[in-house]
């Protein structure tokens, strides 16, 4: 029994110095290494502060394929109002596609994504641009 107890006080001892190994890095390796685990968003179609004719489609490129059962792409205009948008469906190079239904007129947009990666990690942002005058 002794010898039991001992060898558990070992593996006890063994963890807790590979815990305050991890903790001794610094916050942002910590941060770094647990965010590559991640799904990211690479680019948009719209481009973040970018000033465009009125779009077709929204187009959100990410580092792996989201799931696209829990995905939403939303946008809303000038004075808040929704912009209607088409489903989203799987695009190529791990992007979602949704269509603008319909022409948009002059002003500043937001268009709001939420997704999933593999590992169930919830990511979101939002993306602002300008649709300039005709």
């Amino acid at each position: 029994m002794m010898r039991v107890v001992r060898m558990m006080a070992i593996v006890a001892a063994a963890g807790m110095a590979a815990g305050a190994a991890v903790a001794a890095r610094p916050a942002a390796v910590r941060a770094e290494t647990a965010a590559a685990f991640h799904l990211h968003l690479l680019r948009s179609t719209p481009a973040a502060d970018s000033t465009v004719a009125s779009p077709p489609l929204v187009q959100l490129w990410f580092t792996e394929s989201p799931q696209l059962a829990v995905t939403s792409v939303r946008m809303t205009g000038p004075r808040g109002r929704a912009v209607p948008l088409g489903r989203v469906r799987a695009g190529a190079d791990h992007s979602v596609v949704a269509n603008v239904r319909g022409r948009l007129a002059p002003g500043r947009y937001t268009i709001a994504w939420r997704t999933m990666s593999r590992d169930g990690h919830p990511m979101h942002g939002t993306i602002p641009f300008t649709v300039a005058t005709r």
